[in-house]
């Protein structure tokens, strides 16, 4: 086994191993393992790029950051993944005082742009959180092991267990992220419904968020992106909605429904009911 030690990058043993072989010897064309590395005890934060090849790094144990170009920096953790395409440039590493343990393989060949083609892998998934797998640290490490023998059909082997991996990989991201948009979406349904039971009385967002469990940003963003009204602006229209069915059904008198809806100043709810609905509420009430 190719094993020695950078201080540099870590205190601990690292193994980097090469391609050892003639590619003209290998069967398996269209993919080919280029580099293999373990590096346990990572403390080093590095920049890189990849001119033609690709590369992912899978971190078994730790935790830290990356970076794809002027992208949004990304928290990893152990069972987290990153990918680096070619040409883009990327910050990683633990965070300071820390380090991690990773595997990487870089890796090229015609077969990569199948996986884009088929959907196996995507440009938008450049981190994925895919959990802690024994047999996963099993297929990275018998890589090296047949990176390290220098045999053609060893590396074809390689080869072939990337693949596996790289599908397992993006079929347990997949399932991740639709368990993830379904809990998004099922807090999205549980802001709305807690906004619309919350009309008689006086607003209160703060009441929401905290009954909610997020923050004041949180349930901004909720609505805006799904109502596609900032948030006050939403609650006062569902406030004349309901205040429409009222003046049509009830026989209350206006300055009734407004206090019922929360609304203390009467001359206020009245100007936002003529805001909304182009009319005025009394006027509404006998058109209705």
């Amino acid at each position: 086994m190719a094993t020695y030690f950078d201080y540099k990058i870590s205190p601990l043993p690292i193994q980097i191993t090469d391609l050892k072989v003639d590619r003209s010897k290998l069967k398996v064309n269209s993919l080919c393992v280029a580099q293999y590395g373990r590096l346990p005890g990572r403390t080093y934060k590095v920049e890189s790029t990849y001119g033609n090849h690709m590369a992912f790094t899978y971190i078994s144990r730790g935790r830290g950051m990356f970076q794809a170009g002027e992208g949004p920096v990304q928290a990893l953790e152990a069972g987290s993944l990153f990918w680096e395409w070619p040409g883009e440039r990327y910050r990683f590493g633990p965070y300071p005082d820390e380090d991690w343990d990773e595997y990487y393989v870089i890796f090229e060949g015609s077969r990569a742009q199948e996986w884009f083609d088929s959907g196996i892998l995507s440009r938008d998934d450049s981190v994925m959180h895919v959990g802690l797998d024994p047999l996963w640290i099993s297929k990275l490490e018998a890589i090296g092991t047949y990176m390290e023998s220098g045999i053609p059909s060893n590396c074809d082997r390689a080869a072939l267990l990337l693949e596996s991996l790289v599908y397992e990989f993006s079929q347990t991201h997949a399932s991740f992220k639709t368990a993830l948009s379904k809990q998004k979406h099922e807090l999205v349904l549980q802001v709305l419904e807690d906004i619309a039971g919350s009309l008689y009385a006086p607003w209160n967002e703060q009441d929401i968020w905290e009954r909610n469990h997020i923050s004041r940003s949180t349930l901004r963003r909720i609505v805006l992106q799904n109502t596609g009204f900032p948030l006050n602006d939403y609650v006062n229209r569902l406030k004349v909605s309901e205040a429409k069915k009222l003046l049509k059904h009830t026989n209350l008198q206006i300055k009734e429904i407004a206090h019922s809806l929360g609304y203390s100043d009467v001359a206020y709810f009245s100007r936002l009911f003529k805001k909304y609905t182009q009319c005025s509420a009394q006027s509404f009430r006998s058109k209705s």
